[in-house]
């Protein structure tokens, strides 16, 4: 699975909101530079991810973004799917898709077998990944590279 520059900034987004969590809103334009983000793209990565309900905005002189949830209710999955969509390797597979045309092969079918089992593995490594691991990891490797400098 290859993810998205999009997805990848989305990530480091939420990761700078969630260092400020809980501290009132933070610019786009501070997110930007802090986590070196093209700004002009950042703006729509927000947008999206607040139409997924990740994140709040607000206009006005004490306005910016800020997590919708806190970051240990925050999946990676949540995240990777705002942006790639499902990450099943075949519609087949994955439960939420509409139901798709029954397939002609599907009683003898070993492949989808395998699709199922590759799928049901990696959504339950990003599902249980929260943001607030990410932050903990993020949090652990600075500390880390201070210790050694």
């Amino acid at each position: 699975m290859r993810l998205s520059s999009k997805t990848e900034y989305a990530i480091l987004a939420l990761l700078e909101l969630g260092k400020r969590h809980g501290e009132g809103y933070v610019l786009s334009r501070e997110i930007a530079r802090s986590r070196n983000i093209p700004a002009s793209f950042l703006e729509r990565i927000l947008l999206s991810l607040r139409n997924a309900g990740l994140v709040m905005s607000q206009r006005g002189a004490n306005g910016g973004h800020c997590l919708a949830r806190d970051p240990k209710d925050i999946s990676v999955r949540e995240v990777i799917e705002t942006f790639e969509g499902s990450l099943a390797p075949s519609d087949c597979v994955d439960e939420r898709l509409s139901p798709t045309p029954l397939c002609p092969v599907e009683a003898s079918c070993v492949i989808k077998d395998l699709w199922k089992k590759m799928y049901d593995s990696m959504l339950e490594s990003i599902e249980n990944v929260k943001l607030k691991d990410l932050m903990e990891q993020e949090r652990h490797n600075h500390e880390a590279a201070m210790y050694y400098i």
